[in-house]
């Protein structure tokens, strides 16, 4: 290959690449550009999956290992083996191997109660428990940190071990701010649609008030030794001119 040749390939991947850039950046914000109504099912798609309110996280159980704290200052650790009844063995809808000898986990963390998310989902409420809480998600993560549930021959047993899982996640859930006290969840539910592998939480908007000057927010939490994170930053989540959460 001439040197030519090779400097004119260069040129157009060049090209292409800065093509490919533009056009992600013209679709990047259509929901800022387009009413919800125009949005499409992949416009959609991308903002609840893939956006400033909806990070992609991976997480991974080692079952030999130990279960590690979530807490920036400690607070959180310890609860690995609290965990054991888990909810789905399985995958998880975006589960994929991660090696490592643990068994790999692939979801979504999103901010449901961000207006853009609500409009996209055409959610129209949140449950009465949820009110004046900020709203997020985890999807695709097995409640049990990939453990089996082990098998129940009373139905209400087997509700009562949902329910403790569900109680357990608060003390391992908190919002992490970058300027102010960490808050943990005062409120874990399942909703009823959304399947098995969904799990939202609540946090008051009392104690922690979110302000575009506080810059970002770590989400962090434990689902069995599945340690599972997500950073959001404000200046990204901007919606017709106004932080939304």
């Amino acid at each position: 290959m001439s040197r030519e040749t090779s400097r004119r390939e260069m040129l157009v991947l060049a090209a292409g690449i800065a093509g490919w850039r533009r056009a992600y950046a013209a679709n990047s914000d259509f929901w800022n550009k387009k009413d919800p109504s125009e949005w499409s099912s992949e416009e959609i798609g991308q903002l609840t999956t893939k956006s400033p309110w909806a990070k992609e996280a991976t997480a991974s159980s080692n079952e030999g290992g130990q279960g590690s704290g979530m807490g920036r200052h400690g607070g959180m650790g310890g609860m690995g083996g609290g965990m054991g009844g888990g909810m789905g063995g399985g995958m998880g809808r975006h589960g994929g191997g991660m090696g490592g000898g643990g068994q790999g986990y692939r979801g979504t963390v999103r901010w449901e109660s961000a207006k853009p998310v609500m409009e996209a989902l055409k959610t129209k409420q949140f449950p009465d428990a949820f009110k004046d809480h900020y709203v997020i998600s985890v999807v695709g993560f097995p409640i049990g940190g990939g453990r089996r549930r082990p098998q129940q021959t009373d139905d209400d047993n087997g509700s009562q071990s949902s329910s403790d899982m569900l109680d357990r996640l608060k003390g391992v859930t908190a919002l992490q701010p970058k300027t102010k006290r960490d808050v943990q969840a005062g409120v874990v539910q399942q909703p009823q649609v959304g399947g098995f592998d969904t799990v939202w939480f609540g946090f008051s908007k009392d104690m922690l008030a979110l302000k575009p000057e506080d810059k970002e927010v770590t989400f962090v939490t434990q689902f069995g030794r599945l340690n599972i994170k997500a950073k959001f930053v404000f200046k990204d989540m901007l919606y017709r001119g106004e932080l939304a959460l």
